[in-house]
């Protein structure tokens, strides 16, 4: 106990800590005494102090309950505020993040609280909850009798005869899809865990201005060509660069720019043809180097653009094949996605 290596003239009786939260026990004539203590030790850390109201005090979701014998006992707490909305069975998330929440609760109360009717109450409120958040019958009770299994410590035991697992997985969560997907690569031993494709926090808090279209960099862009008031032109380019998106349009419209095909063309094989940003598509951005050609190969075998000589500096597969007949650009799970709708920015 820090408190009692450095000298407390009065030793609590107990000091449990977790984090920044304290658990103590002192008797009340020596509370503040401890207290000043406590705070004289650093001045750059300050205690604060809640004493028990009404035989109880909280501490984290716990609730220490002094009964008049004097023995306690452990409820869980929660605040006034507290609301039982937890996930909702309908929402779109894996059934086993659906699950751990009545197995969390349920195991919970069994790990936490002392006496089985408070136990009882316990379950019968969770349950009650749940099933206002449209958890079946059938849920809770898996949820009842994973917690009521003795846990087997902390060594994994292996399954004989079971194959070991070649690797795990990350996948975006899309329903149905995901789990197709997870039951084919279980077939050869290969774990799966979802995560959310999109998030109300992604899509509706932005901690920084958007930047501008111009300025973003470590993307896949789109180029169409503008071609000529009494010409029209339907030629468009596919590429990926480190560098923001104006350095590299700038290359592109640089008649001295012989790499370029883009430049080939409004400056050689259609002269009076132009590009304008208007119409440069952001199609996704990738800051790793790999994956971003990856992606760049992707929209090319997709789109299948006309000034494109190559598919791109990352040879695909022919997994990829089947995107020949694609139309639109493919939706691809990491990345940012800059529409038509953008071009003002």
């Amino acid at each position: 106990m820090a408190a009692k290596g450095r000298g407390a003239p009065h030793p609590p009786g107990w000091w449990f800590r977790y984090v920044d939260d304290t658990h103590t026990k002192q008797k009340v004539e020596h509370v503040e005494e401890f207290i000043e203590h406590i705070n004289s030790i650093d001045p750059d850390i300050k205690f604060t102090m809640e004493k028990e109201d009404n035989g109880s005090l909280a501490f984290l979701d716990t609730n220490t309950i002094r009964k008049p014998d004097g023995s306690l006992k452990i409820n869980i707490y929660r605040k006034p505020t507290h609301t039982d909305q937890y996930l909702d069975l309908n929402s779109h998330h894996p059934n086993e993040h659906k699950l751990s929440v009545v197995r969390t609760l349920f195991g919970r109360a069994k790990s936490i609280i002392i006496e089985e009717q408070d136990l009882n109450n316990e379950m019968q409120y969770v349950s009650q909850a749940l099933k206002k958040c449209h958890y079946p019958e059938w849920a809770l009770k898996k949820g009842r009798e994973q917690t009521s299994k003795p846990k087997s410590g902390t060594e994994s035991k292996r399954v004989p005869g079971k194959a070991k697992s070649k690797g795990n997985i990350v996948l975006p969560y899309v329903q149905c899809t995901s789990e197709q997907l997870k039951r084919a690569f279980l077939k050869h031993n290969i774990s799966v865990s979802f995560k959310p494709h999109k998030t109300l926090r992604q899509l509706l808090v932005h901690s920084k201005d958007k930047p501008d279209k111009e300025d973003i960099c470590r993307l896949i862009y789109h180029i169409k060509c503008d071609g000529h008031p009494k010409d029209q032109c339907s030629m468009d380019y596919i590429g990926a660069t480190e560098r923001n998106l104006i350095a590299r349009f700038m290359e592109h419209r640089r008649s001295s720019s012989t790499s370029s095909e883009v430049s080939r063309h409004i400056h050689d094989c259609k002269p009076g043809h132009a590009i304008t940003m208007e119409n440069v598509m952001i199609l996704d951005h990738e800051p790793s180097w790999f994956e971003r050609g990856v992606k760049d190969a992707i929209y090319i075998r997709a789109l299948r653009p006309d000034l494109n000589k190559d598919g791109g500096r990352y040879q695909l597969s022919h997994t990829w094949d089947h995107t020949d007949d694609l139309e639109d650009p493919p939706s691809l799970p990491v990345g940012i996605k800059v529409g038509p709708s953008d071009k003002s920015s």
